[in-house]
């Protein structure tokens, strides 16, 4: 059974290993905030990459319904106003991730370029999730209403036009499906590493007072 005075020289032991332990330098600490920032970053690339994947996939599949059922005209006009719907939100993801995977600290003063490199990471996230809130209130409705009426148009028998009730409740489910997944992934994939990064730079702020 441990005794009180166990514990003691127990405390005072740790409490001299704390005290003889050196100080950080500054390799040891630019390690330790690649390595947080590399954890805090994991969850926005991957959103990056499967987001990618997904505006690949739709690219390809509006491109088929323009090459095969382009002979129709309210088709052919639905499909390429889904893929021009969808290019500026391409063009701005491709480039906010790639200045995020280039950017890396400054060579110099470690706090100091370390301190920058945090702070730039988390302006080029929140620039980028403040440009995709606002987007989507257009991109999702729209996006939704086109894959319906093409889906409707295609494989329905009737089309959008014969089958409306149809058409209404799809789009509805549809639409409510997509905002429930957004608010989900902008909770994982922007909220809460941001949130991390907030913490992060206010760490340094503290420290630097």
């Amino acid at each position: 059974m441990t005794t009180i005075e166990d514990l003691k020289k127990i405390w005072e032991t740790s409490q001299r290993a704390i005290a003889n332990r050196p100080p950080y330098d500054d390799e040891t600490l630019e390690k330790i905030i690649k390595t947080r920032m590399k954890k805090n970053m994991k969850k926005p690339m991957q959103y990056f990459w499967g987001s990618l994947f997904l505006q690949i996939l739709v690219y390809a599949l509006l491109s088929h319904v323009i090459l095969k059922y382009g002979s129709d005209a309210t088709t052919l006009i639905s499909g390429i106003g889904g893929i021009l719907l969808f290019v500026p939100f391409t063009v701005v993801l491709l480039k906010k991730f790639k200045q995020m995977a280039v950017t890396k600290p400054a060579e110099g003063n470690s706090g100091k370029s370390l301190y920058e490199f945090v702070l730039q990471q988390h302006k080029l996230l929140t620039s980028f999730y403040s440009f995709k809130k606002r987007y989507e209130l257009l991109l999702i409705p729209l996006s939704t209403a086109i894959g319906v009426f093409l889906t409707f148009e295609l494989f329905v028998p009737g089309g959008a036009e014969g089958n409306p009730i149809g058409v209404a409740i799809t789009f509805g489910i549809s639409l409510l499906s997509m905002v429930w997944s957004i608010r989900h992934e902008n909770s994982k994939s922007f909220k809460e590493p941001l949130n991390d990064l907030s913490l992060l730079l206010d760490e340094f702020r503290d420290d630097a007072a």
